[in-house]
């Protein structure tokens, strides 16, 4: 009896605590635009999907942090464009290739140590750096006229020390889209 009369206070005890409850703050609207505006991709002549080799470099080159080499163009050819938005860019997408940080591309499978790959926007001579999954590449990436049905989106990519490296392969990947204005 005494059991059955500690339980119905507790089960009375708990079943009069309030849940717990908020206030609305605030409201947060997301906008986004979907087009109908698609161009092929051909990246240095190969399809979609490719594969950019950097050169073979010795890591006197990359001895410190922040040190770059071997960098390697690409060009990312449009071609058979269509649509009302005369103008393209590629944006590098986030993921597990990607550090969220830096945005740069890190070595996944490769024996190297303490380096990435850093994207560049090679369209002018400043090349300026692109943070791959970062929402700057919108306003900050050279887009191309695309309103002749065509284009190349001319990019590169480096070894960049993340401290002294050692020998070794580097190996990372990045997917990408197209955006358009």
């Amino acid at each position: 009896m005494k059991k059955l009369a500690i339980i119905a206070s507790l089960v009375a005890a708990f079943g009069s605590v309030g849940m717990a409850q908020a206030a609305s703050t605030g409201t947060i609207t997301f906008n986004g635009e979907l087009t109908a505006n698609t161009c092929d991709v051909i990246v240095d002549g190969q399809a979609a999907d490719a594969t950019v080799v950097l050169p073979t470099i010795g890591t006197n080159l990359l001895d410190a942090a922040t040190k770059t080499a071997g960098e390697t163009g690409f060009v990312m050819a449009l071609n058979n464009c269509s649509g009302t938005l005369q103008t393209a860019s590629a944006f590098f997408e986030a993921g597990a290739s990607v550090d969220q940080v830096t945005g740069r591309l890190k070595n996944l499978t490769g024996g190297a140590t303490n380096v990435s790959l850093q994207l560049l926007d090679a369209s002018s001579s400043s090349r300026s750096v692109i943070q791959a999954g970062n929402q700057n590449q919108v306003t900050n990436t050279a887009y191309v006229d695309i309103s002749s049905g065509s284009a190349n989106l001319p990019y590169a990519v480096r070894y960049y020390a993340e401290g002294a490296t050692t020998p070794g392969t580097v190996v990372s990947n990045v997917v990408y889209s197209i955006q358009y204005q």
